[in-house]
């Protein structure tokens, strides 16, 4: 929401009061007046003539003949107690039209309203009174007066149950969380006045996206998460009619979204709805999403041309900082898909757009120098023993990666009192049919394996080889390629990528690297997918 109250400055006809003819014949004739609020909570006054004698008056004739023809019946009916004037004569103290102004009069009138039903004159008046707040510039005291007494009143409304004065309190209650207005930010004050809302309003979806925002400021994320869920519920059900509740409603999933993540709990949001604020959050939903594969495809480009430069002549291939540059692009190229919409490849294959590009760029990269610098020349295997020893590394680096990521899982789990969290993980293994499953193995279980084993310990390892020693190239290798995948698994991905070092450090080249890396990618993405129910 924007730092105004959109209730008091959009223009909106808060009163579209017109005294109603008496049923006496002798009254029928009589001139009648009709109030607006405008902007700014400033009143237009009008004359409602009798029917065929209407004129085209100015603002001053019509405030002229207001006061000289209007007023005094007016004044007389509401000192007679008469309706509608007994309240409505509020709205004249308030504008000092034909008298003086005076607002402790003006809230004598309203209140008689109240007595009567009609609640519409408080309601202005709580208004009026933040308007003044707002306006308030130099005077902190009577800026924090104002907006005490609009508060009083809204919250006497809202006792009273007159559910209007939600559209007011909700704003004000903004105001006081985030201190706009030059007021000081007050937490439990807003919550105060959004438990009031919520008493005269129990399902209002905008009072509960504010207790959510109220919540994340008090660090109690839970109830900020459930009231943030609410609150997009009750939006979704209007946002097929209104583009403003859609609005509100990707606002509310927002805050719900971080409300999870902030309380440590990403397991409660959605995959495909994280995916979705991921996309809206970059804002390119468009033709112009194609912009960000293609500047992936011009840094690919120039890599590709510097990794070109380093092995002309007796080179020995990228260095450190072009290795370090080439893995930075594939972590970059990771995440492209999620966090757009391109036209015609909203599915899977779009969000594997910046894989599919590296890996035909790791593919051309490898022409320049030859497959067998780095995964070997001659047939994969020679006999039997070493096909038996391949699938004996294979399984048992897929079954020690499982036992280490459920140990760690449950030290975790011990150690800080809550499970740990998959659900980021889950956003890339996640297959619901056959074709999506081939698709995300072709992709997960076989693209990525290869492009990283070459950045990794293809050029990363030899760089760091060539430039200290074999063991600084196991070590520094095997924790960077951990921690570029993030702190999750940081340890099984460490004990993985010891592993596929040591085979580099062993065969002196990426054959097994790669099979093993691959067979534990496509194990994940299978399991995932079954133990999900795919079909």
């Amino acid at each position: 929401m924007v730092k105004n109250f959109q209730g008091l400055r959009i223009g909106l006809l808060l009163l579209a009061m017109v005294a109603p003819l008496r049923a006496e014949e002798s009254r029928s004739n009589e001139l009648s007046y009709t109030i607006q609020s405008g902007e700014n909570r400033d009143l237009i006054w009008g004359l409602k003539f009798p029917e065929g004698e209407e004129k085209e008056l100015s603002e001053t004739e019509t405030k002229q003949l207001l006061e000289e023809t209007v007023l005094p019946r007016v004044i007389a009916d509401a000192e007679a107690r008469k309706e509608p004037e007994v309240w409505q004569i509020g709205f004249f103290y308030i504008d000092g039209l034909g008298v003086e102004r005076d607002l402790e009069k003006a809230e004598a009138a309203f209140r008689v309203g109240m007595e009567l039903g009609q609640l519409d004159g408080m309601l202005y008046l709580g208004e009026y009174f933040q308007e003044l707040g707002i306006r308030e510039k130099d005077d902190l005291a009577a800026k924090e007066a104002h907006f005490t007494r609009a508060e009083t009143l809204l919250r006497e409304m809202l006792d009273a149950g007159f559910q209007g004065a939600a559209r007011s309190a909700i704003p004000l209650a903004s105001a006081y969380l985030y201190g706009w207005y030059g007021l000081e930010p007050d937490p439990e004050r807003a919550d105060s006045l959004l438990v009031a809302v919520e008493n005269c309003v129990p399902e209002s979806p905008s009072s509960q996206f504010w207790r959510a925002k109220v919540f994340i400021k008090q660090k109690r994320y839970p109830e900020a998460f459930d009231y943030a869920e609410k609150s997009q519920k009750g939006f979704l059900k209007g946002a097929h009619e209104s583009e403003k509740l859609l609005a509100k409603m990707k606002e509310a999933r927002a805050v719900k979204v971080a409300a999870a993540v902030l309380g440590g709990e990403i397991s409660k949001i959605d995959p495909d709805e994280f995916l979705e604020i991921s996309k809206e959050s970059i804002g390119l939903t468009g033709r112009t999403a194609w912009v960000v594969p293609l500047i992936l495809l011009v840094i690919l480009g120039v890599l590709y041309w510097r990794t070109r430069r380093s092995w002309e002549g007796e080179g020995n291939g990228p260095n450190l900082r072009l290795s370090i540059l080439w893995v930075s692009a594939a972590v970059l190229a990771a995440g492209i898909g999620f966090s757009i919409r391109l036209p015609g490849l909203n599915n899977g294959f779009g969000h594997w757009i910046g894989a599919i590009l590296v890996t035909l760029t790791c593919l051309l990269t490898l022409t320049m120098v030859g497959w067998g610098r780095y995964f070997g020349n001659g047939p994969l295997f020679t006999g039997i023993r070493p096909i038996f020893k391949a699938l004996a590394i294979v399984v048992g680096g897929i079954a020690g990666m499982q036992l280490i990521a459920m140990g760690y899982g449950e030290i975790y789990k011990l150690v800080l009192g809550k499970p740990l969290d998959q659900q980021l993980v889950s956003l890339f293994l996640k297959s619901e049919t056959i074709l999506q499953l081939l698709g995300t193995v072709l992709i997960v279980g076989i693209a990525i394996p290869f492009y990283e084993e070459v950045f990794f310990r293809g050029f990363l390892y030899d760089a760091l080889e060539n430039r200290w020693s074999t063991k600084v190239a196991l070590i520094v290798s095997s924790i960077f390629f951990a921690l570029v995948h993030g702190l999750t698994f940081f340890v099984p991905l460490l004990f993985l990528s010891f592993i596929l070092g040591w085979l580099k450090m062993k065969q002196g080249n990426l054959r097994m690297c790669f099979l093993l890396h691959a067979a534990n990618n496509s194990f994940s993405v299978l399991v995932g997918y079954f133990s999900s129910g795919g079909s």
